[in-house]
Order: C-alpha cells, then sequence, then structure tokens
C-alpha cells in the first residue's frame, strides 16, 4: 500500500509539473522534457564521472532548472561543435556547454543571463613555459568551435593552430609534442593540469568571458521560464555553492 501511495504521489507531482510547463506555455522538441547538447570532456562544467553519469556544475544547474519549470532534463553527449549545431538546427532545445556569448553567437541563440565570467589561459609541458609574450611562435592547440580556437586563428593564423573535437584529444596531443601548447578556459585549464603532472598554466590577456546557456532562437517561452529559475537559483546563492563544491573537487 504504501509503495502504491509513493507511486501515485510521484506520478501526481510529474503531471503537475507538466502542466505547469504548458501553462507557461513552453515548447520543446520532446514535449514534458528539456533536452540539452553538451560536451562532457569540460571539468568542472561537465564531464563523465567513474560511473559514466554526465555531472558537473551546469549538469546540476540545469537539473535544478528543470524541477522549477515542470521539464524532465534529457542531456545529448557530443563534441562541443555539434552541440552548438544541435541548438541551432533545432535538434536540441539549448547548447550547455561552457559557452561563451558572443556577437556571432547571439544571431543563432536567445542567450540566458550570465552565470559565471572566466577567461582564456595557455596550457604547456613546464619545460616549454608558453606565455602570451611568446604564444605566436607556438603551434597551438584547440577545441574545434571554442573561443580559443577563433583567437588563435584569429591573431595567429590557421597554419598555427591545430584543431580537434575534444579536450581530451587536444591533451592527448599535447603530451605527445603534436602541439606545444591549447589556448583554453582557465577554469577548465586548472582540472587538467592538476590531473596532469608536468603540465603548467599561464594567463593571457585576452578579455574575461561570459558563459550562458544557448537556447534555441527564438523560443521566448523557454528563455523567460529558464531565466526566472536561473535567477532565482543565483540569488539564492546556489549556483555559487555548485560552483565553490566543484571547483574544488
Amino acid at each position: 500500500m504504501k509503495k502504491l501511495t509513493a507511486i501515485l504521489l510521484a506520478l501526481t507531482m510529474i503531471l503537475s509539473l507538466a502542466s505547469f510547463a504548458a501553462a507557461e506555455g513552453i515548447e520543446t522538441i520532446d514535449p514534458g522534457k528539456l533536452t540539452i547538447s553538451t560536451s562532457p570532456d569540460f571539468p568542472p562544467f561537465e564531464y563523465t564521472d567513474d560511473n559514466e553519469n554526465i555531472v558537473g556544475i551546469e549538469p546540476d544547474m540545469m537539473k535544478l532548472i528543470c524541477e522549477k519549470i515542470g521539464l524532465e532534463l534529457v542531456i545529448d553527449a557530443m563534441d562541443f561543435d555539434s552541440a552548438l549545431l544541435a541548438a541551432q538546427q533545432g535538434k536540441s532545445d539549448a547548447v550547455v556547454s561552457g559557452v561563451t556569448v558572443t556577437e556571432d553567437r547571439k544571431l543563432v541563440y536567445d542567450f540566458t543571463n550570465t552565470y559565471i565570467t572566466i577567461t582564456q589561459g595557455i596550457v604547456s609541458k613546464e619545460a616549454n613555459n608558453v606565455t602570451m609574450d611568446t604564444l605566436k611562435d607556438q603551434t597551438i592547440g584547440v577545441q574545434r568551435g571554442t573561443t580559443g580556437h577563433i583567437y588563435a586563428e584569429d591573431d595567429f593564423g590557421e597554419d598555427s593552430v591545430v584543431a580537434y573535437d575534444t579536450y581530451t584529444t587536444v591533451f592527448q596531443a599535447l603530451m605527445n609534442d603534436q602541439v606545444s601548447c591549447i589556448l583554453m578556459d582557465d577554469a577548465v585549464a586548472k582540472a587538467y593540469v592538476a590531473q596532469n603532472p608536468g603540465l603548467v598554466l599561464n594567463a593571457s590577456t585576452y578579455e574575461p568571458e561570459n558563459f550562458a546557456f544557448g537556447i534555441s532562437k527564438g523560443n521566448t517561452a523557454l528563455l523567460d521560464a529558464v531565466n526566472k529559475a536561473l535567477d532565482e537559483l543565483i540569488a539564492d546563492g546556489t549556483v555559487q555553492k555548485l560552483i565553490d563544491q566543484y571547483m574544488a573537487e
């Protein structure tokens, strides 16, 4: 009897959440669900744990947001460039993958409010110790589609840059001396450097960047709902707690 009661309560909760989402006029590619595209090789923002679960700052934030707006979270894992395209082409409702807000990206996504600001960093072997002053003389590894990729090609030319689909392969290339350094977000670089002895992280002089979630263009009801929930999580300190927790790990 207790088990049946628990099941009925769970079903009631699911139905009430779905009704809330419908009442708010929220439409998604799969009704009742929020499908996000992500590249889970970006610790501490999103990565795969020992049990093959996708965890991190952003998946945890999205779970809490979905609870507030009455949708079930569905996470589609892929490389970063594909994650961007999925939201742009309507194959996901949003790209949630450490996405920097840029003017070009605003043309194809409706961005939520910013929840964290980061900067670009330069990772190299300690023996090379690549800095901003010596970056122009290096073969630079990047993840395809990232702002690091854009900056490196714009400033140093395509011939100086080698792009890879995932950060896992970028770091393999660095360890194998196929590239001499990596230009990437500093918060993520710290996680990789901590796990790989012999690497060093140096600051760049690039402008700080704002992270947000890229909602498929034109889905105003979903954007408004996510923003409302996100603002509440920022205001009550939940977002900062998640950031502090995962950064410490």
